[in-house]
């Protein structure tokens, strides 16, 4: 019973004098027990549930308080009663060899109990007649100088990595990198500094580098410095950087720290450097963060969330020991060291109305504010600009009903802001104003209604931030046509699209580097600032037919003949401004 395997679904059939054995009552414990187990993994997680406190008695000795928790194989750990333990007793503790952090952590333990005779036994050998009449379900508590790996205890692996930029000499830096980026919006990088039975100050610093984010100050690289000024033998400080992901398409990109820029001091003592630079991947998108680390959980094998790993335990507390030639002591401890809570559904519906009852108490004192000014006279209705096109939405060879297709993203001319959008299906020949408008969600279509155009349900999406609008459809019936004609309208209040134009100034495009050198088929990464504007899109082009290409984020690649070629950054809002950047192409 003490498995780390699931059983297949197979379970008991019972009828009318069937004669049951010791596997048909084994296996039915095993199937009740697997199924349970399975969906306690799957659907809650693991971690404590409730209880589990652990609290200093003295300095050799902690008292656990009753609590439960589920393991990563979604076994049931109860502690029914508090227990005082001392520490010298709990296993692993003839790890400890000198002071430093200890980790306790615990398991699910199984054993028989309630030994009796068996009747079946053979009679020559007495112990194989000796059986147990139960199986006492229990707990194991242990000791281990080892930090587990904190992204294997949780789901943060979906979302987060961490580089280790050094640890050694009780210190270690880790930087944690998001996997996701969203267009036109800031994430943030953290640096983890540690600090284990260190005296001595510590000063470090290095370059976080990427070709496409930014810092605040519109420069491609981060300087992270961090000088110890309150020394203390133990510390733990995470230090957040803010990047800009400017308006790039959806791309694969890098954060690197340098090797050359590492720096580390320990007092007077210079630290090595990193033997190479660091790297670790991003994905630049445009599509909601929730859904993408949703489908990358989703798309996990189904083994990995199985298996448990060596170190994916439950971790109650840390005890930092101070050991000396023949005794030692605790000097401190800290509850539930890597957050392993697993909150219940119904903790997780209270905060939900926590959240709501703040929306609702905003929403009301917004209202209070409003209906307490002194005037009464109906306002006047702001005036609007408006702008229309037509899109052809292609839906290829064979399309199919239920199936979605979407225009191209564009610029629709009222720049950047909230901007309200119509769509329609535009019946007709080719060029003409169309012979229909069919508005909404495939109310008019089928043979009742012969309007040339199958039924549809529509959608727009306006991106405020980059002035422009993406048309989508969803076919409800089968169709032969291989484009739709998609009429649209968008509109602004004039007082909204004012306040956008007074925060453009005199607009201005540079390019970093502004000249460059490189090796025939050598690639290079430009980036683009347009000053005075919101939206920060650009389109890149090479002047010269065979001056080699450049990408719609900035990555040139230069030909295999050698010359001097010129680079443009065009504004994509304001297409009179550009700026221009040289490329000499040579064998160095």
């Amino acid at each position: 019973m003490n498995n780390l395997q699931y059983s297949s679904g197979e379970r008991n059939h019972y009828f009318y004098g069937k004669l049951m054995t010791v596997r048909d009552f084994q296996d039915e414990q095993t199937y009740m027990n697997n199924k349970r187990r399975l969906g306690n993994r799957l659907l809650h997680g693991a971690g404590i549930v409730a209880g589990l406190g652990v609290l200093l008695v003295d300095n050799q000795t902690f008292s656990l308080e009753a609590g439960m928790a589920l393991d990563y194989l979604g076994r049931e750990i109860l502690v029914q009663d508090p227990c005082v333990k001392r520490i010298s007793a709990i296993q692993g503790f003839d790890q400890i060899q000198q002071s430093g952090d200890v980790y306790l952590g615990i398991r699910y333990q199984e054993e028989e109990c309630e030994g009796t005779f068996s009747v079946a036994g053979s009679g020559e050998n007495a112990e194989a007649g000796r059986q147990y009449n139960r199986v006492r379900e229990g707990y194991e508590l242990f000791l281990t100088t080892k930090e587990p790996n904190r992204q294997m205890l949780g789901v943060d692996s979906v979302l987060y990595d961490l580089i280790t930029l050094y640890d050694e000499d009780g210190v270690r830096i880790r930087l944690e990198v998001p996997r996701y980026a969203n267009t036109d919006h800031q994430f943030a990088l953290r640096v983890l500094f540690e600090k284990r039975d260190v005296s001595a100050p510590v000063h470090f610093s290095f370059d976080i580098e990427s070709d496409l984010f930014r810092s605040p100050k519109g420069e491609n690289r981060v300087r992270v410095e961090y000088t110890e000024t309150e020394v203390t033998t133990h510390k733990e400080v995470t230090l957040p950087y803010i990047m800009d992901c400017g308006s790039v398409k959806d791309d694969y990109t890098s954060v690197k720290v340098l090797k050359e820029s590492f720096s580390l001091r320990l007092g007077s003592k210079e630290a090595p450097g990193l033997s190479q630079d660091l790297s670790q991947p991003v994905e630049v998108t445009r599509r909601d963060l929730g859904e993408v680390v949703m489908e990358n959980y989703y798309t996990r094998h189904f083994d990995e969330l199985l298996t448990p790993r060596e170190d994916q335990e439950i971790y109650l507390a840390k005890f930092h020991i101070v050991a000396g030639q023949s005794a030692f002591f605790i000097e401190k401890v800290v509850q539930n060291p890597f957050s392993q809570h697993l909150p219940n559904t119904q903790l997780m519906s209270l905060l939900q109305k926590l959240g709501g009852h703040r929306e609702d108490h905003n929403g009301e004192r917004k209202a209070q504010q409003d209906s307490a000014g002194e005037k009464t006279e109906k306002p006047q209705a702001p005036a609007k600009k408006m702008a229309q096109g037509v899109e052809n939405v292609a839906l290829g060879v064979a399309p199919k009903a239920g199936r979605t297709y979407y225009s191209y993203e564009f610029i629709h001319g009222l720049g950047a802001g909230r901007v309200r959008a119509m769509v329609a299906v535009e019946t007709g020949s080719q060029g003409s104003k169309g012979d229909n408008l069919i508005f909404g969600d495939g109310v008019f279509g089928g043979e009742e209604f012969s309007l040339g155009a199958p039924a549809c349900a529509l959608g727009a999406m306006v991106n405020v931030k980059k002035g422009t609008l993406q048309l989508g459809l969803r076919l409800m019936e089968k169709t032969s046509q291989q484009n739709i004609r998609l009429r649209w309208w968008a509109w602004k209040d004039e007082e909204e699209n004012q306040e956008k134009e007074d925060l453009v100034g005199d607009v201005q495009v540079s390019i970093t580097p502004n000249t460059v050198d490189v090796e025939p088929l050598q690639q290079v990464r430009f980036t683009a600032m347009v000053e005075g504007s919101a939206s920060q899109e650009v389109t890149w082009s090479v002047a010269e037919k065979n001056g080699g290409s450049i990408d719609r984020n900035g990555l040139y690649t230069a030909p295999a003949t050698e010359g001097v070629f010129e680079i443009r950054a065009q504004s994509a809002k304001y297409g009179q401004h550009q700026a221009s950047a040289y490329v000499v192409v040579r064998k160095l």
